[in-house]
């Protein structure tokens, strides 16, 4: 079993059971961010993970390619990862020095209200899966002068 059959493995137990990542880190004696590392993994694309597999990567240097955004992207740099043979620590700097790259230090009115509006649908989606799981919810956003502040209340287990 590779890191991908783990990880659809602790997905397909969270969903049957109805058990959080806490819950199913306790079962088997893991850190939650344990689960959470592994599950990040289904996040790549098919071509992807077909193409990690057959590279053979390990978990850490597959986990530092998922910065990157586009298949195109992580291929390319999963081929320079394993033309050169780099360790972890230079993938994640390799990987580093190029979000770096691709980020601009300034961005925009129009690309703000993109990216904010990104963040809120992201907020929202999770906000769902909280609620799929049982788990009472609220976003709420209110503004103030020129900001706007975003509040996630999530009732807690009594």
């Amino acid at each position: 079993m590779d890191m991908f059959d783990e990880a659809l493995a602790m997905s397909g137990t969270l969903k049957l059971c109805r058990m959080t990542q806490g819950e199913l880190a306790e079962q088997m004696g893991v850190s939650q961010s344990y689960i959470a590392n592994k599950l990040r993994l289904l996040n790549f694309s098919d071509r992807v993970t077909a193409e990690i597999r057959r590279t053979g990567i390990s978990e850490r240097h597959a986990r530092a390619l998922l910065r990157l955004s586009g298949d195109d992207a992580q291929l390319e740099m999963l081929a320079r990862v394993t033309e050169r043979g780099l360790t972890v620590r230079e993938c994640e700097a390799l990987v580093d020095a190029e979000v770096d790259r691709r980020v601009p230090s300034v961005i925009g009115r129009a690309e703000r209200g993109r990216r904010v509006d990104t963040f809120l649908s992201t907020l929202r989606t999770s906000l769902e899966t909280l609620r799929s799981l049982g788990i009472e919810a609220e976003l709420h956003r209110s503004y103030y002068g020129h900001k706007m502040y975003v509040t996630l209340s999530i009732e807690e287990e009594s």
